[in-house]
């Protein structure tokens, strides 16, 4: 089986979870026999071409490289415009590619033409909608033109893949999808590359003095990412706790608000924001850290969640989205009020304050993750996926079909 992939995002270019599940996927399916390749955004220092683990990726160069986010609908079409020149060129070489898997909207419209030019099917991956992210609101243009470009991927796709139920019954209700068009397959966890051994000496004295507690965070920060919850919590955590350092790790076009607010709270003391984390940067943070917090107030899955339970560490999450199908509250983590600071507060101090309460919700979640995100487990079902969508396949002209009317309680 060959399989082409499209991502806008693949190691060494990380921008959130996306590429991570991109990588991880595609090499296990490699592993697993399937020829797989990846045509993706260049980034500095990468070839252009190279063969990585058994997956063959394919690198396009698209201008300009830093945009205003109001351009960020023309900017993604332009970068579809250069995986369509890579992909023809690549498929006319190849031959015999089996399944187009499309990672998200700023796949949308390289995986359609593609897919009506050589007549194969496509699958696929719905990481995240505009609808969710925006909790059921679509504020502006720009966010209904990609709400009807996600509809329309999903539309155009054989066969649709989420990573919860609650996305599941996200995209079946706002795309008008039929439920059995859509698989439910998790995010994975590599548990082994969490075990080894990083030097955290300069991490503990630089970022948890000794007698400190750190509360740790990671993530893209935007607003739906929950950030702000947390740093409006430090000030009744430092009422109980005096000690406290919490620690944002990631960048995003919501930094500069919270950076103010942290000053508007007289919080810069407490609340350090370090930028983007490489690798080992991440697995350092999550040893050194007493907990590591997930205060989304949308989450398709929550990839954090499960690399912090593999490191060990004690995990807060909010009770929303995919978030509350991975962690079991009291068991393997604690759960908050999404948005709410004082219902935030308590779930970290009572881990702070006890240790045996966070020896256990450790111990507990480790044991919890087991085989269910094991990533071969999940690449052999998604050769399912692919092989459902080839023999369920019967190519079909283009028809006029409108996205369904978005609601008006969406309209803001």
């Amino acid at each position: 089986m060959r399989v082409l992939m499209l991502s806008w995002e693949y190691p060494p270019r990380i921008i959130g979870g996306l590429g991570r599940h991109v990588y991880h996927l595609s090499t296990s399916l490699a592993s697993l026999g399937v020829k797989v390749h990846v045509v993706t955004k260049d980034h500095p220092g990468a070839p252009m071409y190279e063969e990585s683990k058994g997956v063959h990726i394919y690198r396009v160069v698209n201008y300009p490289p830093d945009i205003p986010q109001e351009d960020w609908v023309p900017w993604v079409l332009q970068f579809n415009v250069a995986l369509l020149e890579r992909a023809v060129g690549l498929l006319n070489d190849i031959k015999n590619i089996s399944v187009i898997h499309a990672h998200d909207w700023l796949v949308a419209h390289a995986a359609a033409s593609l897919k009506h030019a050589y007549r194969i099917p496509v699958v696929a991956t719905i990481h995240a909608t505009e609808y969710g992210r925006h909790q059921g609101h679509l504020p502006g243009p720009m966010n209904r033109i990609i709400h009807q470009i996600e509809w329309w991927l999903t539309f155009e796709s054989s066969r649709s893949i989420c990573c919860s139920k609650y996305m599941h019954d996200q995209i079946t209700e706002i795309f008008e999808l039929p439920c059995d068009k859509v698989d439910i397959i998790p995010n994975g966890i590599d548990a082994e590359s969490f075990k080894k051994d990083i030097s955290i000496d300069l991490y503990r004295k630089k970022y948890a003095p000794p007698g400190s507690k750190l509360v740790f965070f990671v993530g893209r920060l935007v607003y739906e990412k929950g950030v702000q919850t947390v740093i409006e919590a430090m000030p009744l955590i430092l009422e109980k706790i005096e000690d406290v350092k919490f620690v944002v790790g990631g960048s995003g076009p919501h930094m500069n608000q919270l950076i103010s607010l942290v000053r508007e709270l007289g919080l810069e003391e407490s609340v350090t924001f370090t930028g983007h984390l490489d690798t080992d940067d991440l697995f350092a943070f999550y040893k050194i850290a007493d907990l590591t917090v997930v205060p989304s107030l949308y989450e398709p899955f929550g990839m954090v969640v499960l690399e912090s339970m593999a490191m060990g560490t004690p995990t807060i999450v909010a009770d929303t989205g995919g978030l509350s199908e991975i962690v079991v509250h009291e068991e393997t983590g604690l759960m908050f009020e999404p948005g709410n600071p004082k219902s935030l507060a308590a779930a970290i101090l009572r881990i702070l304050s006890d240790e045996k309460l966070a020896k256990r919700l450790s111990r507990d979640a480790m044991a919890y993750l087991g085989d269910k995100y094991n990533w071969n487990r999940i690449a052999t079902r998604t050769i399912e996926v692919y092989r459902r969508a080839i023999r369920e396949y019967e190519y079909q002209p283009r028809t006029l079909k409108l996205c369904p009317p978005i609601p008006d309680e969406a309209i803001s």
